[in-house]
């Protein structure tokens, strides 16, 4: 019962928005939410606008720029970018949320989408949709940026990287750990692998812990693309993606113990 309760709360924290503030991987780093292009293209990726503040969605990490911009609802919120969209050098697009607009005719929506067309240097277009979320609270990144490949911080030494890894390969002096094959340490005896976690997501959303259209859902998925497709810790997946490493340590804990219910009940 007390498993079940402690679950319960750290699940209830991220979807209140209460969530751990990110590692930065220097001091005085903003921290902002690093989402790869290929799965940034693919996927509606929310983006938390706090009324009184600017959030960026940079493309500096990228050969794109931007070239089309839409909004579906203006009543609620403006943009501007870092320079003229007619000039084709435009990367940054900051947002800012306004009182809201009354507009003849128009329709409005409390979670609005912002659609982004972009042309890189080869000549080739990709459109974004992105779901501006508007909250009341200081988000946990200051924007979001689109990045051409997961960037992994320097690697340290092998005792400390091993103690966040688990397994990994070596190369000279530094443990790199394999995509799809990283782990997270549960407990003193367990350890939680990537298909763990996912299973974890499956069955929080089956109990009702979660449900689809919450916010937690697509940064999960968003951690889940980034472990099995780079060679990154769980910890790095988690901050860039800025989800509490708490979460995915009880995602993984309820795959563990569903999976030592089930044994018991075939015994």
């Amino acid at each position: 019962m007390k498993q079940f309760a402690a679950l319960s709360i750290v699940i209830s924290s991220l979807l209140l928005g209460v969530t751990a503030p990110i590692v930065q991987a220097q001091a005085q780093t903003p921290a902002y939410r690093l989402i790869e292009r290929d799965m940034a293209a693919s996927n509606r990726i929310q983006v938390e606008v706090t009324p009184g503040r600017a959030t960026p969605i940079s493309f500096t990490q990228t050969d794109e720029v931007i070239a089309y911009i839409l909004l579906a609802d203006p009543s609620r919120l403006v943009y501007t970018t870092d320079t003229d969209l007619k000039s084709g050098r435009a990367t940054t697009i900051f947002l800012k949320a306004i009182q809201p607009l009354k507009f003849p005719g128009a329709t409005t929506t409390a979670i609005t989408n912002l659609l982004v067309q972009t042309i890189d240097q080869t000549g080739q277009k990709r459109l974004y949709n992105f779901d501006i979320v508007p909250v009341r609270r200081n988000t946990a990144y200051v924007g979001i940026q689109i990045a051409n490949a997961f960037v992994v911080p320097p690697r340290e030494s092998k005792l400390a990287r091993a103690s966040l890894t688990g397994e990994g390969i070596t190369s000279g002096t530094a443990l790199w750990p394999i995509a799809g094959q990283q782990t997270l340490l549960i407990d003193k005896n367990r350890r939680a692998r990537v298909d763990d976690i996912e299973t974890g997501l499956r069955i929080a959303i089956n109990r009702g812990y979660t449900n689809k259209s919450d916010p937690v859902v697509p940064k999960m998925q968003q951690v889940l693309y980034l472990l099995r497709n780079s060679r990154v810790t769980v910890k790095e997946a988690a901050t860039s993606v800025g989800v509490p490493v708490e979460v995915i340590s009880e995602l993984g804990r309820i795959a563990l113990n569903d999976r030592l219910l089930k044994l018991g009940q075939q015994r």
